[in-house]
Parts: C-alpha cells; structure tokens; sequence
C-alpha cells in the first residue's frame, strides 16, 4: 500500500512513517524542511512543501495528515493558515487517495467533568475554546465541504505521547525548575491521553474498514489519569534525583496569564484545572478499535528516550529534529 503522511519531522507523523514503513508499506513524508533527518529518509520517501500554499502529491491509496501548528502562543492567523487553510491544500491535492485521514484533537471540546462524545464539540465562535481548538474544529468543517475521498476519517486524540514527543512532554519538563516541581493548582483533574501506538491502531482500523463517507471519532488509551499522577510518574522516571514540590494558586496563574508572563497560558490553566476525558464508546463499537499502550507500560520507553537524545535539557529544547534522533 502506498502511504502519504504529512508532518513529517512532527512526533506523531515521525512515528506513523517508521510504523507503516516497518509493516511493509511503502511511505511518502512531506515536511517543510529542505533537508529532511538521515533517520526519516531510510523509511521513507521525501517531498519538501509548505502546505499553507497550493500543493501537488503523487497518487497514493491513503493519506494521513498529521501536519499542524499546536502552539498555544501562536497568533490566531497562523493557526487559520496552517490547520485550516493547509487541511483544505492537502486535502485538495490528496483526493485522488481512496482514504484520507485527518488527524484533528481533543481541543474541539471545552474542558468539562462530562464523558464528552463526538457530537459535543464546541462551536468556532465560543469564547471557551482555545485559538487552536477553534482552528481545528474549523479544519474539521472545511473537510466536511470540501473532501472527496471515498473515505474520510477524523480523528480526535488526547495528549499524545511516547518516545519522540517534543510537544507534551516539553510542556510538562518546564513545571521543573531549579529541582522544584511547580504545582499549578491541585492538577487532579481527570483527562484522556493517547500513546503513539493507540493512535496508529485507530488508523489501522479507518484503512481497513469498509466504510465510506466522513466519520469522527474520539481516540484514546483505555485508561483515564489524573494529571497530578501523570506529572508525578513521568519525573520519577526521567529525573534521577527527588523533585521537591512548589504550590501555585491558580488564582497567581490567572494572574500570570493577563499579564502575559511564563507559560501560564489560557491554555495550560485550562489544562491543569478542569477535566476533559473522551468516550470511546463509538470507535470502539463501530471500528473494533481496542487499544493496548498504557502510560505505566511507556515510562521506561520514554525515559530511555531522553536519555539516548541527550537528556532533560535538550527535550526541553523540543527541536524540530527530535523526534528523529533516536
């Protein structure tokens, strides 16, 4: 089968394209860097292109698209030019492919204590959503008018991780400083994550099923964690030393997040105070999607990674690169 997988050099593209490639397929990445890592090209074939302009792709059987800017700080017009207009060109230069899949997120909801399906995500003029779950969920609406696959799948996961993550992980890394864990609030609020894996198996299952039209599902591992936990379980893994504990009100954040200093973003309040667990009833009654990844099973994996990259320091960093360096 012939593959093409966008957001090439991007964490969960990087392991989509070592995934399909090591099952047999052949694989087409496309990224927006000119030189691609060494890593990349042994799986791999290569197409440099901005897909927030017009662009040509060879005919494939299915496209995964993964590309997307998922930067809290970014301005809401390079998030509409990079998630809403670069869905719409792949989407275009993608129709000749049987499957296309778009790989969307959790963001389109609003944090809340309910089960949340795929029919209660929010509306692109709510003031709750963030810029980039907006833009997403706008992505999600131009697919709707414009796709012309056989099959569309969208796919909504939740704190993507594992080894080559430069975007969570990063994120959580910067809670530590000067060997202090900076608690922001209580963080025992309950969320859905996702390992790389669970979300290949997801893709499995939309190129292999039979249906046609465009559907949506929510994509996550079984469990549900609290984000304290999750926190908690991830530094006693990587750090080799005990991390002391600074608690910070959310109130100071909120605070922060006005003035515009820090990481405390709208956001990342946003995240470490309210709940946002997926139900994963309908992909699992529709597309049999069973997924067999935990966190518990991943830390040593995780930790592995970080040390074979270069440690805590160069995670931070989160290079372009990373996800390829191992």
């Amino acid at each position: 089968m012939k593959i093409i997988i966008t957001g090439a050099t991007g964490s969960l593209g990087a392991y989509l394209i070592r995934w399909f490639a090591a099952k047999g397929h052949q694989v087409i990445a496309v990224g927006r860097v000119q030189n691609p890592p060494a890593n990349l090209l042994k799986c791999a074939s290569y197409i440099q292109s901005d897909i927030r302009k017009a662009l040509l792709l060879p005919e494939a059987d299915v496209c995964i698209h993964t590309a997307a800017i998922a930067d809290d700080k970014a301005t809401a017009a390079e998030l509409y030019k990079a998630n809403v207009t670069g869905t719409a060109n792949v989407a275009k230069a993608a129709k000749h492919c049987k499957t296309f899949i778009h790989i969307s997120t959790s963001s389109v909801y609003v944090n809340s204590n309910k089960l949340l399906t795929e029919e209660m995500a929010g509306e692109t003029s709510s003031e709750k959503l963030s810029k980039y779950g907006k833009s997403k969920l706008l992505a999600e609406e131009i697919l709707k008018k414009i796709v012309e696959n056989d099959a569309c799948f969208v796919l909504r996961p939740r704190g993507i991780y594992g080894a080559g993550d430069k975007v969570l992980l990063p994120r959580l890394l910067k809670l530590v400083r000067n060997k202090k864990m900076i608690r922001a609030g209580s963080m025992n609020v309950k969320l859905s994550m996702t390992h790389f894996s669970n979300v290949a198996m997801a893709i499995e299952s939309c190129i292999y099923s039979q249906k046609k039209g465009l559907h949506i599902y929510n994509v996550a591992d079984d469990e549900t964690y609290v984000l304290y936990d999750v926190v908690k379980k991830l530094f006693a893994a990587i750090y080799s030393h005990d991390l002391y504990e600074k608690k910070v009100p959310l109130w100071v954040l909120k605070c922060m997040s006005v003035l515009k200093m820090g990481e405390a973003t709208p956001l990342f309040i946003n995240t470490v105070s309210r709940s946002l667990v997926l139900d994963l009833s309908k992909i699992k009654r529709e597309m049999n999607y069973a997924p067999v990844l935990n966190l518990d099973q991943s830390l040593n994996e995780i930790a592995a990674w970080v040390e074979a990259v270069g440690g805590i320091d160069i995670v931070k960093g989160a290079n372009p690169r990373l996800a390829w360096e191992y």
